[in-house]
């Protein structure tokens, strides 16, 4: 398994990583987020692995391919969903440091909307 992403990947890899935020949308929509990363809440990830991509697409706003990189709020989750997209084959890492460590360093934050999907 490679090693963890850091701020400065996460930041130059916009528009190229695929930022995936495990956190709550309560959480996103409360604290924001990374520009252009996307939320599937963790509690969720497990079931939204199961889907087609075209489900999956449907139902999140985005496709889950290419370098994936995890994150939440402090890294505990991030880590874990790291280990389930691996374990399903995706080039995923983690930005353990999280969404912590990002505003610590002073990355850039847009205003959490998290795609919510039709029910």
């Amino acid at each position: 398994m490679e090693g963890d992403a850091d701020f400065e990947e996460v930041k130059n890899g916009l528009g190229s990583l695929v930022v995936l935020d495990v956190r709550n949308r309560d959480e996103v929509e409360k604290e924001g987020q990374i520009p252009g990363s996307h939320c599937v809440p963790f509690n969720e990830l497990e079931e939204a692995l199961q889907l087609d991509t075209d489900s999956f697409k449907a139902r999140y706003g985005f496709e889950l391919k290419g370098r994936i990189v995890t994150h939440c709020m402090k890294g505990g989750r991030a880590r874990k969903a790291g280990t389930m997209l691996q374990g399903k084959g995706y080039d995923a890492r983690v930005y353990a440091g999280s969404f912590t460590d990002w505003k610590e360093k002073g990355g850039k934050i847009e205003p959490g909307k998290p795609h919510v999907p039709d029910s």
